[in-house]
């Protein structure tokens, strides 16, 4: 058990000095252990495939995984910890997509749409805000377990913060905000994918608005909000 523990701590350890030194942005294969991906992209699949987190087993998440159970409790101490984790795995290969087509300029608009086009892509896949009301109602001891890891990693927002920044930049330097609080501007930023996920869950609701218009006034929310 003792070698289980060190080596859970020695990823753990690993993953916070690369937040640190910004390769988080880098590459994105480097950045997790061969195994601890594999579980990472099991876990996607099996959401995505309409598993209930509630009856979800380590076991079955190993075994889509292609490794053994054991291999779980070196990098993991609970089931939880590892589906937050996918979660943010998830969550940091379209971050790295963003950062990337900021350095390669292109526009505040742009980059914009683009975190619609990935939010409506696992809306999709996974059922989008479906699978995050579905965490919020749980009171399983899965439901439980989740948001307390999540409350661990709630601290360690530094991917948060160097999307946020970069994001005002590009929109400042073009002079089209006015606003460089950076928590405002990822409050603004974040309370219209908040309200655009909801409406990509929920479209029943405003059957009278077309996607494209949804997205647009997204955009123009936040340029008034930031402004």
């Amino acid at each position: 058990m003792g070698n289980e523990k060190r080596n859970k701590n020695s990823f753990s350890q690993d993953e916070k000095k690369k937040d640190k030194s910004s390769l988080l942005w880098l590459e994105i294969e480097d950045l997790y252990p061969p195994k601890v991906k594999a579980m990472y992209e099991a876990v996607l699949d099996l959401f995505a495939s309409g598993r209930e987190l509630s009856t979800l087993k380590v076991a079955e998440i190993t075994a889509k995984a292609g490794i053994g159970k054991g291999t779980a409790y070196e990098y993991f101490a609970t089931k939880e910890e590892i589906i937050i984790g996918a979660i943010r795995y998830e969550a940091t290969r379209h971050f790295a997509i963003i950062i990337n087509l900021i350095e390669k300029g292109q526009s505040f608009q742009e980059i914009i749409f683009k975190g619609l086009d990935m939010m409506e892509a696992s809306n999709e896949k996974y059922g989008g805000f479906a699978l995050m009301e579905k965490i919020l109602r749980d009171s399983t001891i899965t439901g439980n377990g989740l948001l307390e890891v999540v409350k661990k990693y709630k601290r360690n927002c530094d991917s948060v913060k160097h999307l946020t920044t970069k994001v005002l930049e590009l929109a400042t330097n073009k002079g089209l905000v006015q606003e460089t609080d950076s928590y405002k501007v990822w409050s603004a930023i974040l309370s219209q994918f908040v309200a655009y996920g909801l409406y990509l869950t929920h479209q029943n609701i405003f059957p009278q608005i077309q996607k494209k218009q949804a997205r647009t006034t997204v955009y123009e929310n936040i340029i008034k909000l930031l402004n």
